[in-house]
């Protein structure tokens, strides 16, 4: 047997009771383990799974040859890639915006390590 919201609250309407979703505070926690790398330069690949970043600092040129030494590397989920691209690409366009354009040389956009996997 129903019944009608004003006639159980003697004739008053009721408002739906509407909770405000609370932010909960973020923080981040530095293990042991936590470390700090400067990268002049990165090597981007892609697995069936991840995306990793081999993060580069020195290189070294002979006659025949450019070596990078690498100083760590970055394997994200997709979902994480994607995430650094978007936060990336804002807070760049941020600083841009307060600083002036960020220049690449060419040299370090034309490094060609497609043979490497």
């Amino acid at each position: 047997m129903g019944y009608n919201m004003e006639e159980k609250n003697e004739g008053k309407s009721v408002e739906p009771i509407v909770t405000e979703k609370k932010e909960k505070e973020v923080s981040i926690a530095r293990t042991p383990i936590f470390s700090k790398t400067y990268a002049t330069n990165v090597f981007v690949t892609k697995t069936d799974s991840d995306f990793r970043i081999e993060l580069l600092n020195e290189k070294f040129e002979t006659e025949d040859r450019v070596q990078f030494h690498s100083d760590g590397l970055v394997i994200l989920t997709n979902q994480a890639a994607k995430k650094l691209l978007l936060t990336l690409s804002k807070k760049i366009e941020e600083y841009e915006n307060k600083s002036g354009e960020i220049e690449i040389d060419e040299d370090r956009m034309n490094v060609d390590l497609s043979h490497i996997e």
